[in-house]
């Protein structure tokens, strides 16, 4: 068996201390397999908020599996304001990097890799892309790293099919219903607001890319003329 995957995000706050958030991943599925919480804080019962699209019932879950996993990396955060000024330095097994960015920035990087690889029915669909993290991306870089990820899962899928955007497009409709429901949840749990100020950071390319998506693609048409056929 391979030893699993890790990813550490460290944290150079405001005050002049560190945190660290160290992640571990399944080295096959990717999936988180951080230990939850001893005693879980009451926001991450499924029921509490549970986004209106969850497919989840509560005699089988419990607790929210992206709510469950966001407890203790929200704790040592929790005295953070959206617009801290704060270091961060996160280790993958392929580089580090380093930026220095707001901490609703930072958190939202943070909250997107958990919330794909936490179990979520819905975030699930993001795992792949979490696989290959890039930390603090743009929007740019989002788009093309999820119109990427979504033809290489459709021709995993249906190597045979054409590929066609609807069901990307309900996806992330369905995504920003997770996030609007999520950031509610996320309301209970700390009095500041970097975590859903990070949530609406997340939403808003959730939002942009079914409105934006036709419009992005003829944005990108020009990278690829040396795939035109001669």
């Amino acid at each position: 068996m391979s030893a699993p995957l890790r990813i550490r995000y460290r944290f150079d706050l405001p005050d002049g201390s560190q945190k660290t958030l160290d992640f571990t991943f399944d080295s096959s599925s990717f999936r988180l397999a951080n230990a939850p919480p001893a005693k879980p804080p009451f926001w991450t019962e499924l029921k509490f908020n549970q986004c209106a699209n969850c497919p989840l019932i509560e005699r089988e879950h419990v607790h929210c599996p992206a709510a469950l996993q966001m407890a203790q990396t929200l704790e040592p955060l929790k005295e953070l304001v959206s617009f801290d000024t704060v270091g961060v330095t996160v280790q993958q097994p392929e580089r580090t990097m380093y930026a220095e960015t707001t901490a609703q920035q930072a958190m939202s990087s943070v909250l997107g890799l958990i919330m794909a690889t936490s179990g979520c029915p819905w975030t699930d669909h993001l795992r792949p892309m979490a696989r290959f993290h890039l930390p603090f991306a743009s929007e740019s870089e989002t788009l093309y790293r999820s119109i990427s990820m979504y033809l290489l899962a459709r021709e995993m899928a249906a190597p045979d099919g054409r590929p066609a955007f609807a069901a990307l497009q309900d996806l992330y409709e369905n995504l920003h219903q997770v996030n609007r429901d999520m950031s509610r949840r996320l309301g209970a749990a700390t009095s500041t607001d970097p975590a859903r100020n990070a949530i609406a950071l997340l939403d808003s390319y959730a939002t942009l890319l079914p409105a934006d998506l036709e419009r992005s693609l003829e944005e990108l048409k020009p990278l690829f003329d040396a795939w035109k056929t001669k």
